[in-house]
């Protein structure tokens, strides 16, 4: 309004400068302003000040928005799904206030079950939290409805709700949008994303290449050493380290194969005719050759033990290399069953049988890890490659012996844990009050059952001072899983 910038001029720079013209005044201010300028009593500076006064009020009373009638109508496509119950509703609006994703994401995945949808008015509040976390966004997009689709387009920073195939995306999306889209086809037609990426390489930069290449660990196999091979020769260290790094995981690369060769050289089984030729003696020898290769070093092995090791440096090496070839291999080595090469390790070599144990979870082979169970050692590697069952009976026999290290893998676990081990791990936790705060169970709410709550108000800590701690962080949780339980019942009511 330029009235109020003559306004805004004179008071900065004085009334001798002149005051806003009756032609720059707004048709229902000029009346008035006539009305000033008529007044005999007045001076220069009240004309000036009253002038001022209208006008403002003027400005606060808003403006009329432009008219124009002929913009065609734009709205949602009708709904195919029913909207969630209003008790859901309800639940969904609390989880909001307390800002936790873990059970926004616990609400989304029932309601997508449930086959429901949004209520309107929560769809701008859910589609800002999905734009900062993008786990959110696929469960969120199911759940939008054809109102989100519409609603999407209003916000360009809620372009990734209309999604595109993925043969478009990979030839124009985002670098992280690849990437995704790579990792994706790897877990249903691998071949394809291997062609995928073997046809834009050469297009790719030193960045772009490392981040597809990672997207690669998605089953990674056998059919894709040739082309992983010849990333040996690329010119950017770092691909060529996580072309090795994928190389030493896949079963047959020729790196896995060097370390195979020279372990069948430093681990023999010796088998001895003792008492007279009447018994057998066996045993595990373990020394490398007089003369090991290089470029053994260069792959990854490390030399040395280091100077506060209690292990040889020869030893080390040899547990490196154990760790990093497939445990079926001992199978031909040894000649005999999985469980005869434990019993073998355990009993002439134990220090090697961690090893062993480490190679069994890095190439998955679950059928190894029952020999490992009954071990005093916890290999939380395992705990992912268990059913559930045996998965509760591993996690409380180790909880029982290293607490909080126990805790520190089970968090690690993307599935609900048991409510034995949750009120068996809640005990330990209420004896660290300070480190199992609020802050850790808002983060880790997904993992802790509903049942737990029967059992949550007779928990408290062996540390009387530490009580009144424990007994605000207990009032959260039992807040959380309140939520949580409200979440079920609404779309399983």
């Amino acid at each position: 309004m330029k009235a109020w910038e003559s306004i805004i001029n004179t008071a900065m720079l004085g009334t001798d400068k002149p005051t806003p013209a009756i032609a720059d005044l707004p048709e229902e201010v000029v009346v008035i302003a006539n009305a000033i300028d008529a007044a005999a009593t007045l001076d220069k500076e009240e004309r000036y000040l009253q002038k001022a006064v209208v006008v403002y009020n003027y400005r606060q009373s808003g403006f009329v928005p432009f008219q124009k009638n002929d913009l065609p109508v734009n709205k949602a496509a009708e709904e195919t799904k029913l909207y969630c119950t209003p008790v859901a509703a309800g639940v969904l609006n609390t989880i909001l206030d307390e800002e936790n994703d873990q059970l926004l994401q616990l609400w989304l995945n029932q309601c997508y079950k449930a086959g429901r949808l949004l209520l309107p008015e929560a769809l701008p509040a859910v589609l800002e939290k999905a734009q900062k976390d993008i786990a959110l966004r696929p469960v969120v997009i199911e759940c939008s409805g054809n109102r989100g689709i519409w609603l999407s387009k209003m916000n360009p920073a809620w372009n990734w709700f209309c999604t595109l195939a993925d043969e478009e995306l990979w030839q124009t999306g985002t670098p992280a949008q690849r990437a995704e889209v790579l990792k994706c086809l790897r877990k249903n037609e691998p071949v394809k994303a291997l062609e995928w990426l073997q046809q834009t390489w050469e297009q790719e930069n030193a960045a772009g290449k490392l981040e597809l290449l990672k997207a690669m660990k998605v089953k990674s196999n056998i059919d894709d050493l040739p082309w992983l091979e010849s990333l040996l020769n690329e010119k950017g260290q770092k691909v060529k380290d996580e072309a090795l790094h994928l190389l030493k995981s896949i079963p047959g690369s020729s790196v896995i194969k060097q370390y195979e060769d020279l372990l069948s050289q430093s681990v023999s089984l010796k088998k001895e005719k003792a008492l007279l030729g009447l018994t057998t003696k066996t045993s595990i020898q373990v020394k490398l050759p007089p003369v090991v290769d290089e470029s053994i070093y260069k792959s990854g092995i490390e030399k040395l033990s280091g100077p506060k090791s209690t292990v040889t440096d020869e030893n080390y090496v040899i547990y490196q290399l154990i760790s990093s070839v497939p445990p079926t291999f001992w199978e031909k080595q040894f000649e005999v069953a999985p469980v005869q090469v434990v019993e073998y390790f355990e009993k002439h070599a134990p220090a090697m049988v961690p090893a062993l144990a480490n190679a069994a979870a890095k190439f998955e082979q679950k059928n190894w890890v029952p020999f490992f169970l009954g071990q005093s050692m916890f290999y939380p590697d395992f705990v992912a490659m268990l059913s559930a069952r045996e998965q509760e009976k591993y996690l409380l026999k180790a909880l029982s012996n290293d607490p909080q290290n126990t805790i520190a893998h089970a968090i690690r676990i993307n599935d609900e844990w048991g409510t034995e081990f949750a009120v068996a791990a809640l005990l330990k936790m209420a004896n660290w009050p300070y480190e199992y705060n609020r802050g850790f169970f808002t983060r880790y709410i997904s993992l802790i059952p509903v049942g737990a709550l029967n059992h949550i108000e007779n928990i408290t800590s062996q540390q009387a001072n530490l009580q009144t701690t424990w007994d605000k962080t207990r009032n959260h949780l039992i807040n959380l899983l309140s939520l949580k339980q409200q979440t079920l019942k609404a779309f399983n009511a």
